[in-house]
């Protein structure tokens, strides 16, 4: 099972899980569990129901398995999934396609996300996140997605089920509050770091 964590492609293990491969299931789980715990909680604010949503996302994905379509990004299918299922715990009597226009979204990153910063970056990322709580709570979502979570524009549009120009714009938007609220500090480089940082 670690050979196949850690030799094969997204694409190969979406494969042969789709082939009822149950080591590629568990892959999937250990690698993604919890990043999506991390953001589901974001939404959610309820340890259990983001657990709950959780699983309930694995369980329809080795049921439905077999007629899933393939993919090269795991990660963005699972986000899709997960943030649907939330909404739907969220409005079990009135279900929509999204959040409320008021929605809570909170960016608080875990001591693991932190160690990767060195002392300087940390500090500026301090002030970062303050000021990225101000923001609408699209706007953070979408920059957690982008340079947190290293979605493309594309799958951040369908994860939120809004259009892709209004995702650049969302961003475009956050990152130029940011900027005048924080002139001491390039914010658009610190957002880089991390990103950069959470893929190697």
């Amino acid at each position: 099972m670690e050979q196949l964590q850690q030799a094969h492609s997204e694409s190969f293990i979406w494969e042969e899980f789709r082939n009822g491969s149950e080591a590629a299931y568990t892959t999937i789980y250990n690698r993604y569990a919890a990043n999506l715990f991390n953001y589901g909680y974001k939404l959610a604010h309820d340890r259990d129901l983001t657990k709950d949503c959780i699983q309930e996302v694995f369980v329809n994905l080795w049921r439905s398995r077999e007629n899933l379509s393939p993919t090269s990004s795991i990660k963005y299918y699972l986000f899709k999934a997960l943030r649907h299922e939330i909404m739907r715990k969220l409005n079990p009597r009135n279900f929509t396609s999204d959040l409320p226009d008021n929605y809570h979204f909170e960016v608080v990153l875990s001591a693991e996300q932190l160690l990767i910063l060195d002392q300087t970056t940390a500090v500026k990322h301090e002030r970062l996140l303050q000021e990225l709580e101000k923001l609408p709570a699209r706007q953070k979502e979408a920059i957690f997605l982008r340079f947190y979570d290293n979605l493309s524009f594309e799958e951040i549009a369908a994860i939120m089920q809004i259009e892709q120009r209004s995702v650049y714009k969302m961003i475009y938007k956050a990152i130029e509050n940011l900027q005048n609220n924080l002139v001491n500090i390039k914010v658009l480089l610190v957002l880089l770091f991390i990103s950069e940082a959470r893929s190697a």
